[in-house]
């Protein structure tokens, strides 16, 4: 009885040791990226003197909020790419599947393949890589003020767009998880294209680390006033000591700010740029792409 307990125990331990080795080792993202949906109307006619109102405000509640830290700089005009998003038409599966697509041009050119989910180690262990040249593929938190997700991500240059599962499969070899929907059509979701401007410039000091602020507008089908806007700030991981307490109790800081600038700056609906997109209803998908 007692070899064959001593048996039991030797089998289990042999077990536990291929479990342990066999698992997943922890995720660790390479930044954090807070972002907050913002009135569009207040950069129709002047972007520049709206954001420098907009930095402004934001300064004037992060004192009432007892930021112990200090933000300079101030936002002028970067970046400018006109971006599609590609989906299956009328039923979305991409995104049902936690998955997206985008294709940027102007600026920046490349084609990133995203899978968005809670579960920081289900994200992390998703395949999303690129069969591209100088694919780059990273790991961030998404938070805004309703909702956290991870991102796991891989952008390449851009060739084509994908015009089926398939052709994104050939792409992006992590989109086998796809493979029984290869045949499926990809088109751009809404129907439309995105004309997107940045401004960047501001920055936070955090302590071990910085916050980046960037405000981003977007223009449906190029027209001449934004239908979207968003200010964010991106916390990159320090490479010795990872994210300290003190950053990331500033950067929730940051984020409630972001969230309650004042002023009528901040809008209802908070799902992100891209929960935006989807949602949109165009000439085209007047009920909305996904139906």
């Amino acid at each position: 009885m007692m070899k064959r307990t001593m048996l039991s125990l030797f089998t289990a331990s042999l077990l536990f040791g291929a479990a342990a080795a066999n698992a997943n080792s922890p995720a660790y993202v390479d930044s954090k990226e807070y972002k907050a949906l913002i009135d569009p109307s207040r950069f129709a006619s002047n972007p520049s003197s709206a954001a420098a109102t907009l930095l402004n405000d934001l300064g004037t509640r992060l004192s009432a909020l007892q930021f112990d830290k200090t933000v300079t700089g101030n936002f002028s005009a970067g970046d400018r790419d006109v971006l599609t998003y590609v989906d299956t038409p009328h039923t979305c599966q991409l995104m049902a599947r936690g998955y997206s697509v985008r294709v940027r041009s102007g600026d920046d050119n490349d084609i990133q393949f995203k899978f968005r989910h809670p579960d920081e180690e289900l994200s992390y262990w998703t395949d999303v890589s690129g069969a591209g040249k100088n694919a780059s593929t990273k790991l961030e938190t998404d938070v805004t003020p309703g909702s956290l997700v991870l991102a796991h991500s891989t952008s390449q240059d851009a060739t084509t767009t994908p015009g089926t599962v398939a052709a994104l499969i050939k792409q992006f070899p992590g989109a086998s998880a796809l493979s029984d929907i290869s045949s499926a059509s990809l088109s751009n979701v809404a129907g439309v294209t995105i004309t997107q401007q940045e401004y960047d410039g501001p920055s936070a000091d955090l302590g071990k680390s910085e916050a980046d602020f960037t405000l981003t507008l977007w223009y449906v089908n190029g027209a001449s006033t934004p239908a979207l806007a968003e200010l964010s700030f991106r916390v990159k991981a320090d490479s010795s000591a990872y994210f300290t307490t003190p950053v990331l109790q500033r950067s929730q800081v940051l984020n409630k700010a972001i969230g309650s600038i004042g002023n009528n700056w901040n809008i209802a609906n908070d799902g992100g740029k891209t929960a935006w997109l989807y949602n949109y209803r165009s000439s085209s998908y007047p009920n909305g792409f996904c139906n």
